[in-house]
């Protein structure tokens, strides 16, 4: 072979060499990118299931806050609901409670108006047993009064009696 076809074929083998190469570079390169790519998915996929489960705690979290707010929501309306029917029984017993006080204020009233009432009779009775008092002093007076004059009359009345006897016999 000539120097020429020799030179031409060591340049082919040359030329092939590095076409390999450059093949097989590209391969590794290729295989290299596709580890990092892995690399990177498996990476990816970590962060997203662990988002994933970040999210379904989270979820579950929400889910347990608003379970706990429903069943918070439900006995706050039930001791409402006992607060209210307390209320109106509470509502009921002042209002009877209310009346009773009236009523003790009217029989307080009407007790005080019947002291008075009684405090004045028993003055009236007071003034008036002292004026019976007095009139039966004054009674016995014109008892006695009235004695002398049956006794004067009667006097009176014997003496006329006598007069008349007198003229009846004088006639």
């Amino acid at each position: 072979m000539s120097g020429r076809t020799q030179a031409l074929a060591a340049g082919l083998l040359l030329v092939l060499a590095f076409a390999a190469g450059w093949f097989v570079n590209g391969w590794r390169a290729d295989s290299r990118i596709a580890r990092v790519e892995v690399s990177q998915s498996k990476q990816a996929l970590a962060q997203v299931e662990q988002a994933q489960a970040a999210t379904e705690n989270k979820a579950g979290a929400l889910l347990k806050h608003a379970s706990d707010q429903q069943e918070n929501t439900h006995d706050y309306t039930q001791q409402l609901a006992a607060l209210e029917v307390g209320r109106a029984a509470d509502a009921v017993r002042i209002a009877g409670l209310q009346h009773d006080i009236r009523s003790a204020a009217t029989r307080n009233a009407q007790l005080a108006g019947d002291a008075t009432a009684c405090r004045h009779l028993a003055d009236q009775h007071q003034r008036l047993a002292a004026l019976a008092g007095e009139g039966a002093g004054v009674v016995g007076q014109l008892v006695g009064l009235v004695e002398r004059r049956d006794a004067q009359v009667n006097a009176l009345k014997g003496q006329i009696d006598m007069d008349r006897a007198l003229i009846e016999q004088m006639k």
